[in-house]
């Protein structure tokens, strides 16, 4: 569902359910990856701005190359991950809840010393794109300033509402609601936990 005030600069409003995610298997066989958005809208993985994803890592593997590309990894799901730069043998261990930025230049791999993971991915071309990933739990109530906002469910359940402006919706985990909001404008956002254990990945986005 998505809503806006008309025109093609306005602020926009999406919710983007978990079941609308097509799983697409890597190359490899060590995972799948689920889109949740990108931008511009349709792009492909040669010039995307910036990309949000979840992935289900099944086994231990390099990670794939990405020049120009800068990268927030955070697992949502089973842990902790080991990221090892396989120039400096430097390790970095994730446990859920834990973000990690890097340049898709870097050669890491990961280990999965604890099994399969679930994680949330950011990418960003770095020359037009910049960004960052928190998490917050407990109610929200925030005006956002102009840019793109990702909320993901992580855990439990959320009602959300822009009031008087761009509607209103529940946000189940593994769900994201998507704020576009327009230079100019600076909308208030509201989200009430549904849930005692109510948890939520945001991410930031500005373009160039």
């Amino acid at each position: 569902m998505s809503m806006s005030r008309g025109g093609s600069a306005a602020t926009r409003l999406r919710f983007i359910r978990a079941a609308e995610l097509r799983a697409s298997p890597w190359k490899n066989g060590g995972g799948v990856t689920r889109e949740i958005a990108v931008h511009p809208a349709g792009a492909g993985m040669d010039d995307f701005l910036w990309r949000v994803s979840a992935a289900d890592v099944a086994t231990p593997g390099p990670f794939s190359h990405w020049a120009g590309v800068d990268r927030v990894l955070l697992v949502t799901q089973g842990g902790p991950v080991h990221l090892i730069q396989e120039r400096t043998r430097r390790t970095v261990v994730l446990p859920a809840g834990r973000d990690f930025r890097f340049a898709g230049e870097e050669p890491y791999r990961c280990e999965l010393p604890a099994g399969p993971v679930r994680d949330f991915n950011l990418m960003l071309r770095r020359t037009r794109a910049q960004g960052h990933v928190t998490t917050c739990q407990g109610a929200v109530a925030q005006r956002l300033a102009p840019g793109h906002w990702l909320w993901h469910g992580w855990q439990g359940a959320y009602e959300v509402e822009v009031p008087g402006r761009l509607g209103r919706g529940a946000l189940e985990a593994g769900d994201t609601l998507h704020l576009s909001v327009a230079a100019g404008d600076c909308p208030v956002l509201r989200m009430t936990p549904r849930t005692g254990d109510a948890r939520l990945i945001v991410a930031r986005i500005e373009t160039a």
